[in-house]
């Protein structure tokens, strides 16, 4: 698969590595950069635009958009004009509208999308989903934490960058539901243009258990962990430990018993290969056309977070 990479910054230059580990299944042959000199970052011949849309409209057979988020929307629609099969990083959009217009749009054109929430591709996170599965309990409650310092973007605030990430990962675990979860978001810590750098938001879906997302960039410590609680376990990833994913014997319900001592992690350890990387699982996944997270459930991400975004306000 021939594929084109629109934008060579931070995030772009890493496909371009993992790209080129898996050549010759796919190749990076065309890249759309607005500085010429970012040639030099593929090893191999490829065709260098100065305007994505030159890009989209080559001989190509799929697209990547690692763009700047405020044209994620108006590059994805191009693509699926063009009937390019496209990878977008998130958010794919900033509304339900939009998000909705673009998932009529490729079903009717029946070319596939992926929206790239790269932690449903960490083997961690798929073992841990696993175990859960194995263990024929349903969820009482999920933590997800997703904290840095930084990145900083003008164009993004801290609730459509980083907080899609632990929706995704919310929404996976739980799976299809007949109603949507019931919504309350907090943040704190006003950015320049008035928006939070750090955002709490509980989720509470009818009789399937509840959600506490903590996401933000104005942390000393990069974190990225996930608990999942379920009757008698405790299934724990932290993406920065070692080991990283872990199956503690838990009593939800009689959890206030346990007296006022910590619990140490001890339990069961979940094995977790070293490779593939979320990012060589993500592309494999694409360029086979078998990923799970569909354009509908990203439309039920955004409805999600245009809800937080209103509370916000």
């Amino acid at each position: 698969m021939d594929l084109g990479l629109i934008g060579a910054g931070r995030w772009g230059k890493v496909y371009i590595r993992t790209i080129e580990g898996l050549e010759p299944r796919l190749r990076l042959t065309h890249l759309a950069t607005r500085r010429p000199e970012n040639k030099a970052l593929v090893k191999g011949p490829v065709a260098v635009f100065s305007d994505w849309k030159q890009l989209i409209a080559s001989d190509c057979d799929a697209v990547i958009i690692a763009a700047p988020a405020p044209l994620h929307a108006e590059m994805t629609r191009a693509c699926l004009e063009a009937r390019k099969p496209c990878i977008v990083e998130k958010p794919l959009c900033f509304d339900t509208a939009t998000a909705e217009s673009l998932r009529q749009a490729a079903e009717k054109a029946a070319v596939p999308v992926l929206v790239n929430y790269i932690h449903l591709f960490n083997p961690a996170y798929r073992a841990l989903k696993a175990a859960v599965a194995a263990s024929g309990q349903p969820i009482r409650a999920i933590v997800s934490e997703g904290m840095d310092l930084g990145p900083f973007r003008p164009d993004t605030g801290t609730l459509w960058d980083r907080c899609p990430h632990d929706l995704a990962l919310c929404l996976d675990l739980i799976g299809e539901t007949a109603a949507p979860p019931a919504v309350r978001a907090l943040g704190g810590c006003p950015d320049s243009q008035g928006r939070p750098e750090m955002v709490s938001i509980r989720l509470d879906w009818e009789g399937k258990g509840s959600a506490w997302i903590h996401a933000g960039r104005l942390s000393a410590k990069k974190k990225r962990a996930l608990s999942v609680l379920t009757d008698s376990s405790l299934f724990y990833f932290d993406e920065l430990d070692t080991p990283r994913c872990r199956k503690i014997p838990f009593n939800y319900a009689r959890r206030a018993e346990g007296g006022s001592a910590p619990i140490h992690e001890t339990g069961e350890l979940i094995p977790v290969p070293a490779r593939p990387t979320p990012m060589e699982v993500m592309l494999t996944a694409f360029a086979e056309n078998r990923f799970s997270f569909s354009l509908a459930r990203t439309v039920e991400l955004t409805r999600i977070l245009e809800t937080c975004q209103a509370q916000l306000a």
